[in-house]
C-alpha cells in the first residue's frame, strides 16, 4: 500500500470517528456482520435497535453472536427420563370438575388449554427464557427478538452495517390422540434499515433430532421449511411444520412404546449481493411420544397415544374454594393438611422415629405414579396397609356414609406401604367426596398423560395462613400510630390473588390500618380501615405493623392474614 493511499484511509477513518458513524470499539473489525438473539431486556433491545439503525455494530453492547445447536445423538430411556425429572419448570393442570350422574361420578370432557395467540405467549415472562414457556403438556412457546447485521461498507477493516430485525415467536402443540406435534411460528415488527434488504431471503426450518429410537423424528413433507424474501415475510408472516413419531415395538424396558425428540428453530438470512449468509438457532425443546394403552377416562374416553412437552413437572391442581369444586373440598382439605402439618396426621409416629414428612407439595418432593395393573402386588400392599391403619385409627368411630381417604394416593410409589416408612395420612371423609376425588385423579392421569413412573406435585387451592400478629388496642407507648411489632408477609402461594384479614381473638368489631416500617423516612400506610374479613391486594414485606386501631375499648386483639385464591 502506497504512503499516499494509507494517508487517505487514515483520514477517512478519522472522519468517520469524528462524525460518530462508528465507535472505537467497532474498529476491532466486525467485517462479517452477524446474527443475534437480543437479550430479554427492553432497554438493551432499544439501544441495539438504535445502533442498528445508525449502521453501528450491536456488539458495542456486549451482545454475542447466537449459538448454533449441536445434535447429541441417541440416549437411553433412563437418561432421557432423568433429564425430564431434573427440570425446575412446573405447570398447573386445569381441569373441569367431575360430574354427578345416576351412575356416579363421571369425568368432564377433555379440553385442550392451548396457547392461542402470540400475544398470550409474549405476555408470559418465561416465553423469552432459556426454557421457554410450557403452559401445559400440550402447549409450549418461545419468543425472542432476532437481529442480523449485514456489512455494506468496509474501509480498513471498519464497517458500516445495514440490518434486519424482527420478533420471532414459535408455539408448539402436542396431542392426546396421536404421535404428532406441530409448530406454528410468526415474524412480527419486521425492521429493515435499507430497502435493499427487503430482497434478502430468510429461511426458517424446525430442526429435529431423534433421541431414543430412529423413528422418533419424522418431518411431514407437506410442511417443509419455509424460505421467503423479507418483503414476502412482511405480507405472510407465519409458517407451520409438523413432526410425527413411529411407535417402536413394546418391550419389557419400554412397554409404553415411548419415543423422544428434540427440536429447535434455525433461521438463516441470505443476502446474495453482499455475499452474506448467517444462521441462528433458537432453544431446544423436548417432545415425548407414547402409545400407553391405559390412558382412558371411565367410562368411554380413550387416549391411546400422544405427544407431550415433558420437561416440566405437572402440578395436580385442586381448586376447592371454587363453588363448582365443592365435591372435592373434604378430600382436598385432607391432602393439604397432610402436606402442611404431617406431624398432626394419623397414624402418629412413635417419638423415637424420625420426623414425619409427607411429600407432594410444590417446591418440595414429588409423587410418582404407579400403574396398578403393572404393579399389582405393590398397589395391593398400599391398599391393604391403608385399610388396616384406618381400622385401627377409627375403630371407635361411626363410619356410616364415610370412606377412609389416604394421602399420598395408593396409585403412587409414595403410598402407605411403598414409601418405606409411615409418611402418609388417613382421614375419614364422606364417601361422596372420596369417590369424586378418586374419579377425578384417575381422569387427570389420562388427560395429562401421566405414565407409570411419571412424577408430579399436588397443590390444593385453599386459604393459607401466612402471618399472625398480636396488636394492642391503642398505639404503643411513645408511638403515634404503631400498635404491634413488625410482622412479615412472605411466601405467597402462586394461586393466591388476594389477602384476607381475620380478627381471631379480642374485639371482633375492631378496625385498623397496616403500615410499613421505613428506616430513616416516614412510614407508609399500606392498607386503610381493615376489619374482620377484609380482603386486599397482595403486598409482601418483612416490615409491616398494625396501626391506628379503633373500636377496641383499649383491648388487644390478634390478626391472622390468609392468602386466598
Amino acid at each position: 500500500m502506497s504512503r499516499f493511499y494509507r494517508q487517505i484511509v487514515l483520514a477517512v477513518t478519522i472522519l468517520f470517528l469524528v462524525m460518530g458513524m462508528i465507535s472505537p470499539l467497532q474498529a476491532q473489525s466486525y467485517t462479517d456482520g452477524g446474527g443475534y438473539w437480543l437479550p430479554n431486556d427492553k432497554e438493551k433491545i432499544e439501544k441495539a435497535t438504535e445502533l442498528m439503525q445508525q449502521g453501528k455494530s450491536i456488539r458495542e453492547l456486549g451482545i454475542k453472536q447466537a449459538r448454533i445447536q449441536k445434535k447429541e445423538g441417541i440416549q437411553t430411556l433412563d437418561e432421557l427420563m432423568k433429564k425430564d425429572q431434573q427440570s425446575n419448570a412446573t405447570y398447573r393442570a386445569n381441569m373441569a370438575p367431575p360430574i354427578k350422574t345416576m351412575a356416579g361420578w363421571t369425568p368432564p370432557e377433555f379440553d385442550y388449554d392451548h396457547i392461542l395467540t402470540t400475544e398470550e405467549c409474549q405476555r408470559n415472562p418465561d416465553s423469552s427464557s432459556e426454557t421457554g414457556y410450557i403452559k401445559n403438556r400440550y402447549s409450549f412457546c418461545w419468543s425472542h427478538v432476532a437481529s442480523y447485521q449485514v456489512p455494506v461498507k468496509c474501509i480498513g477493516g471498519i464497517c458500516i452495517n445495514e440490518g434486519v430485525q424482527f420478533q420471532f415467536t414459535e408455539i408448539g402443540y402436542g396431542s392426546n390422540q396421536s404421535r404428532k406435534m406441530r409448530v406454528y411460528y410468526t415474524l412480527d415488527d419486521i425492521i429493515v434499515t435499507h430497502p435493499s434488504l427487503n430482497g434478502a431471503k430468510l429461511k426458517i426450518d424446525m430442526v429435529c433430532e431423534s433421541k431414543l429410537n430412529a423413528g422418533d423424528c419424522q418431518e411431514d413433507p407437506d410442511y417443509p421449511a419455509t424460505e421467503r424474501t423479507i418483503a414476502q415475510w412482511k405480507n405472510k408472516n407465519f409458517g407451520t411444520e409438523i413432526f410425527t413419531s413411529e411407535a417402536p415395538p413394546a418391550t419389557d424396558a419400554n412397554p409404553d412404546r415411548i419415543g423422544y425428540m428434540e427440536f429447535w428453530p434455525k433461521l438463516t438470512l441470505t443476502h446474495a449481493p453482499r455475499k452474506f449468509k448467517k444462521s441462528i438457532d433458537g432453544i431446544k425443546q423436548t417432545i415425548r411420544y407414547d402409545s400407553a394403552r391405559y390412558m382412558f377416562a371411565f367410562p368411554e374416553q380413550y387416549f391411546w397415544q400422544g405427544a407431550v412437552f415433558s420437561k416440566a413437572t405437572p402440578v395436580f391442581n385442586v381448586p376447592i374454594t371454587k363453588p363448582e369444586f365443592s365435591m372435592l373440598k373434604e378430600a382436598g382439605q385432607h391432602w393439604k393438611f397432610a402436606m402442611d402439618h404431617p406431624e398432626q396426621t394419623k397414624p402418629q409416629l412413635e417419638k423415637e422415629k424420625p420426623q414425619k414428612i409427607i411429600p407432594g407439595g410444590v417446591g418440595h418432593s414429588t409423587l410418582t405414579r404407579m400403574y396398578s395393573k403393572r404393579h399389582p402386588e405393590e398397589y395391593n400392599r398400599n391398599q391393604s396397609k391403608t385399610r388396616s391403619t384406618c381400622n385401627q385409627e377409627f375403630k371407635n368411630e361411626d363410619r356410616t356414609g364415610k370412606d377412609c381417604d389416604e394421602y399420598p394416593f395408593r396409585s403412587t410409589w409414595e403410598g402407605s406401604s411403598t414409601n418405606g416408612s409411615d409418611n402418609f395420612s388417613v382421614r375419614l371423609i364422606s364417601s361422596d367426596s372420596n369417590q369424586a376425588a378418586g374419579s377425578w385423579l384417575g381422569t387427570w392421569y389420562a388427560y395429562d398423560r401421566i405414565l407409570d413412573g411419571d412424577q408430579f406435585h399436588v397443590e390444593v387451592e385453599a386459604p393459607e395462613k401466612i402471618a399472625t400478629i398480636r396488636s394492642e388496642g391503642q398505639p404503643q407507648d411513645g408511638q403515634d400510630n404503631r400498635s404491634s411489632d413488625n410482622f412479615s408477609i412472605q411466601n405467597i402461594p402462586s394461586y393466591a390473588t388476594k389477602l384476607q384479614w381475620k380478627i381471631v381473638d379480642g374485639p371482633t368489631g375492631a378496625k385498623f390500618d397496616v403500615m410499613k416500617d421505613i428506616s430513616f423516612d416516614i412510614d407508609e400506610t399500606i392498607f386503610n380501615d381493615l376489619q374482620d374479613g377484609s380482603e386486599t391486594e397482595i403486598e409482601t414485606s418483612k416490615d409491616l405493623y398494625i396501626a391506628r386501631p379503633e373500636n377496641t375499648n383499649g383491648e388487644s386483639f390478634t390478626v391472622e392474614v390468609y392468602a386466598i385464591p
